[in-house]
């Protein structure tokens, strides 16, 4: 039997030389393409409305065996910045925060939409002094485009329970992105 393989067909090498050329293809596709974050953003303010209040109508309506009926909830206020750093348009779906409370328990609740971020300065005459603009939802941002406004959000949880938060993020949903986690605070540990 003769030998058909010429100098430098050896099919080790051939495998070899191709996995050094899909590799070099790889790493120079991943670091011309690398351009890290498509957004940035900031929370530059957090303000906090703690509302308490007993309703009682008598001591055969009231909650359990006449006692009055607890309402605990806090209005946050953000002032956020958003900003698109890609060369393409990035879509703002949806806004949204986190307050890790100290039992570790998370609640989550939507930003305030047109309509009702308007009526919440209504409900509290005491917070319109406050009031600026609403960060829109389902928008294009265009390439270096900044967005600043105001998200407002509705925990029901006592101002004892909000005082004592372990974590407050505020999340902003980009379409066909990852979510911009915004902290304002750092996470503590047990």
């Amino acid at each position: 039997m003769a030998n058909n393989e010429g100098p430098g067909n050896h099919p080790l090498i051939t495998v070899l030389a191709a996995t050094i050329i899909v590799i070099a293809l790889i790493a120079g596709y991943v670091w011309y393409f690398n351009t890290g974050p498509v957004h940035a953003g900031q929370v530059v303010s957090v303000s906090d409305y703690p509302i308490h209040r007993e309703l009682s109508t008598g001591s055969a309506l009231g909650g359990v065996k006449g006692q009055p009926d607890v309402y605990d909830e806090v209005i946050v206020i953000a002032d956020v910045k958003i900003k698109s750093t890609t060369k393409l348009p990035l879509f703002l779906h949806d806004m949204w925060a986190e307050v890790t409370l100290p039992n570790g328990e998370i609640e989550q609740c939507l930003a305030a939409s047109g309509a009702d971020y308007k009526k919440v300065f209504v409900a509290y005459p005491a917070l319109a002094p406050q009031m600026k603009t609403a960060v829109p939802r389902d928008i294009t941002m265009t390439p270096e485009q900044e967005v600043e406004g105001q998200m407002v959000f509705h925990f029901p949880i006592s101002g004892k329970d909000w005082d004592g938060r372990r974590q407050f993020d505020v999340v902003v949903g980009f379409l066909h992105q990852k979510n911009l986690v915004l902290h304002t605070m750092p996470e503590t540990r047990d």
